[in-house]
């Protein structure tokens, strides 16, 4: 960055290069780039480094004034950001459904206020397939930089006079408590810990101590440090991947090797001289603006099409964005950062720019929030069958626990206890038409759901599984036997999910690596590993099954394909609504093993089957509607249309249990097909 009157360090943006390029290729899919993330680490570092120098530099100077600090942050940021959020507009209000662009409208009202971090990180999470599509899901990171810089130079400015020592250790202190913070978060408050301030200082921290070290000091140069540094900082890049807890002390591999590259990488050693040749200052000059081009195209590309786009697609998308780059650089960046636009060449007027354009984004934004995401751009089918995204059990929320959030004990009815579900997401998505199906006021549901959780006894969690799993069901347990014995307990699971890995698309590079284990860790999900998790399965509705009638739910189709938007997209896209399904021979080879298992619990211990799948599939496949009427949420869960499509089956396992009738499991007089079976 060439500001004020620090020295330019080519290699420094060289540096910028080596961060960008792997958050570009990340953010477009490619598997080789598993953790281009660590990019905006690297960034920061660097952040952190110059601005804290620039800091220095003026206060030593005794002419360090907060008005012109901020008036070189809005000419540095606020030019190029607002010109591609202004682009952004004209394909968010073609290509957006309702909800989506409700979501992008409250991106502007954040990135106004330089909160967007704290948006994202109550909507979702980086990873999800969700956030591919949200074009401005980047901006937490300037909002991050930004929250920074509101507080770091009037630090700097107040402890400065004591000297550079209680600078140094005050940097040092508050980064270390960063870290240790960061080591918890990932734990305990994952999203809060990606996205917030107090878990990412230590990162900017680091970035400034490299300032405060070099302050007065010549510049050291090692190879051997300087190459350690860039080997640091690469290998996170080809071996890490989301499933990393991050940021945690993983993270310090990429940030110390871009602390080394700045104070040993200088312009003479082979790592200095590499990251000064042409190519590498040229990407990073226009690295900000590349940052700020990539996710809105990639985000639309998704969004615009029906299925991923290719490879080939994301890399022209990629290139792209260095084009762009290069052209907001030249004509929007350099020249409002220069001076060289008349209407900005003042402070007052820089200032002035920035209030007005920010008030003007804020008030576009709060308009596309209040009014729903301005449904009246899309024909109203679309809106309808975007809208059953949000066609969800209504106390989800409130009852069905997220990883490491404390299970609530929701109930849904009346006084009295009248059945028990244990399971996951798949148990929230049906719970309520349990409730129905039960067919009495008097009696309640008693909900204990736990967000990605298998029910199996004795079951232990990897890092990228949810860590309070094995302490739920055991007490799910524990406490089942205090309970009337005469109330059955109803068991929904994602199964095939925990023993095959999930389907989607989006998450097929899960699917290698169990989340999970029993009896001893599996590298893989090898036969002994099924196994293992099959014996799983089986002793533990066995063991429910001593006290009380267990009912198991046969798995739900899933459908691969993000059913609602799907069906609104191709609406909107092709003015046709493109029905999703499956095969009902794919239902039946993605399920075998859990179909088995299930088969095997019903004969050892006399578990009882609810099948859904006479009212979700017809001979032809698995439908992802009904008479147009979308009966899931996302790919797999059931919405609370689906829901009710299955209530016959469950209320067939109410009947058991009373003793009327008593038909076999999956009996055709079990299925009581009606009109709620598909046509």
């Amino acid at each position: 960055m060439r500001e004020g009157v620090l020295k330019y360090r080519r290699e420094i943006d060289g540096l910028r290069a080596v961060a960008v390029i792997p958050v570009i290729l990340f953010h477009a899919g490619f598997s080789w780039f598993s953790g281009g993330y660590i990019g905006v680490d690297v960034f920061f570092v660097i952040s952190g480094y110059l601005i804290t120098s620039l800091i220095i530099a003026d206060l030593e100077k005794g002419v360090f004034s907060i008005a012109r600090f901020y008036e070189r942050r809005a000419r540095r940021i606020l030019p190029a950001l607002f010109f591609v959020m202004l682009c952004c507009i004209p394909f968010a209000w073609l290509w957006m459904l309702p909800s989506q662009f409700r979501d992008f409208s409250q991106s502007f009202v954040a990135i106004s206020f330089f909160s967007s971090n704290i948006l994202f990180w109550i909507k979702s999470g980086y990873f999800s397939a969700a956030s591919e599509e949200k074009p401005l899901l980047h901006t937490w990171s300037l909002a991050v930089e930004e929250q920074f810089y509101l507080f770091f130079p009037l630090l700097l400015l107040v402890v400065w006079r004591l000297g550079r020592n209680p600078v140094y250790y005050l940097v040092i202190i508050i980064s270390s408590l960063s870290l240790l913070l960061t080591e918890w978060g990932w734990r305990y408050q994952p999203s809060a810990n990606f996205y917030l301030l107090p878990f990412r200082a230590w990162e900017l921290g680091a970035g400034a101590l490299c300032a405060l070290w070099l302050n007065g000091r010549s510049q050291a140069s090692s190879s051997v440090l300087s190459i350690l540094g860039l080997g640091m900082v690469i290998f996170p890049v080809f071996f890490y991947d989301k499933y990393v807890p991050f940021p945690s002390l993983y993270a310090l591999v990429p940030v110390v090797g871009t602390v080394l590259i700045i104070l040993f990488g200088s312009s003479s050693t082979l790592v200095g001289k590499w990251l000064s040749m042409k190519f590498m200052v040229g990407v990073g000059l226009i690295s900000f603006s590349a940052y700020l081009w990539h996710q809105p195209l990639l985000a639309f590309a998704r969004i615009r099409s029906l299925t991923p786009p290719s490879w080939e697609m994301m890399a022209i998308l990629c290139i792209a964005s260095l084009g762009l780059a290069y052209i907001t650089w030249r004509f929007v960046e350099n020249p409002f950062r220069n001076g060289s636009v008349r209407f900005m060449r003042s402070r007052a007027k820089v200032f002035a720019f920035s209030i007005v354009a920010s008030t003007v984004f804020f008030a576009s934004g709060v308009f596309g929030h209040l009014s729903g995401g301005i449904p009246q751009r899309v024909p109203e089918q679309a809106a309808f069958l975007a809208a059953e995204t949000s066609n969800t059990n209504p106390r989800r929320a409130e009852c069905h626990a997220e990883p490491l959030q404390t299970v609530p004990e929701c109930t849904y009815g009346g006084r009295e206890l009248g059945a028990i579900v244990i399971g996951d997401s798949h148990a929230a998505a049906v719970i309520r038409s349990i409730q129905y199906a039960m067919d009495d006021p008097d009696k309640h549901v008693l909900d204990w759901t736990l967000a990605s959780c298998p029910t199996i006894s004795g079951i232990r969690s990897l890092e990228s599984g949810n860590p309070r799993c094995g302490e739920f069901v055991e007490y799910a347990l524990n406490k089942s036997r205090e309970l009337d014995r005469d109330v059955p307990i109803f068991i929904v699971n994602r199964l095939s999910s925990y023993l095959l890995g999930p389907n989607e698309p989006y998450l097929a590079d899960k699917a290698a690596y169990p989340e999970y284990y029993l009896s001893q860790h599996f590298e893989s999900r090898s036969q002994a590993y099924l196994d293992d998790m099959a014996r799983g399965v089986v002793d533990t509705a066995c063991e429910l099954a001593e006290e009380r009638e267990v009912f198991m739910f046969r798995p739900f189709p899933e459908l691969k394909v993000h059913v609602p938007m799907h069906m609104a997209r191709s609406l909107l896209f092709s003015g046709q609504v493109q029905r999703v399904h499956i095969a009902k021979a794919e239902y039946l080879e993605r399920h075998r093993i859990a179909l088995d298992i299930q088969d095997r619990a019903a004969e050892e211990c006399g578990i009882k089957i609810i099948d859904p799948l006479p009212y979700l599939c017809t001979q032809e496949g698995c439908w992802g509607d009904i008479d147009g009427q979308p009966i899931y949420y996302d790919d797999d869960h059931l919405s609370e249309s689906g829901g009710r499509s299955i209530i016959p089956a469950i209320r067939v396992a109410f009947e058991e249990k009373e003793g009327i009738g008593r038909p076999e499991p999956n009996s055709p007089a079990s299925r009581i097909m009606s009109s709620f079976q598909l046509h």
